[in-house]
């Protein structure tokens, strides 16, 4: 299952806490390297990356281990590939049209 998530800031940590912060930020990287086809910051503060998880479980766990998670408003979106996504939507617009 292929998510992408989308990390936005809200409340910044306190800077005195922000060495540590991006120390666990780097082991979780570490961590989950394996489970991310993208893994990107924004310019400005957030990022994004695409993940690839057996289920919702790991999916969660993620999220909650992730170091900056309480700092930040989260968007979880599924993802499907082009090609499986384009025949879906041509099966479906094809079964909705009559011929």
């Amino acid at each position: 299952m292929r998510f992408a998530i989308i990390y936005r800031p809200k409340n910044p940590p306190p800077p005195e806490a922000m060495p540590q912060m991006f120390q666990r930020l780097e082991g979780w990287m570490g961590r989950y390297r394996d489970r991310m086809q993208v893994f990107e910051f924004f310019v400005g503060g957030g990022g994004i990356g695409v993940i690839d998880v057996d289920d919702t479980t790991e999916l969660q766990r993620m999220i909650a281990e992730h170091p900056f998670t309480p700092f930040a408003e989260v968007e979880i979106r599924p993802t499907v590939d082009p090609d499986t996504a384009l025949r879906t939507l041509k099966e479906a617009y094809s079964a909705a049209v009559p011929s």
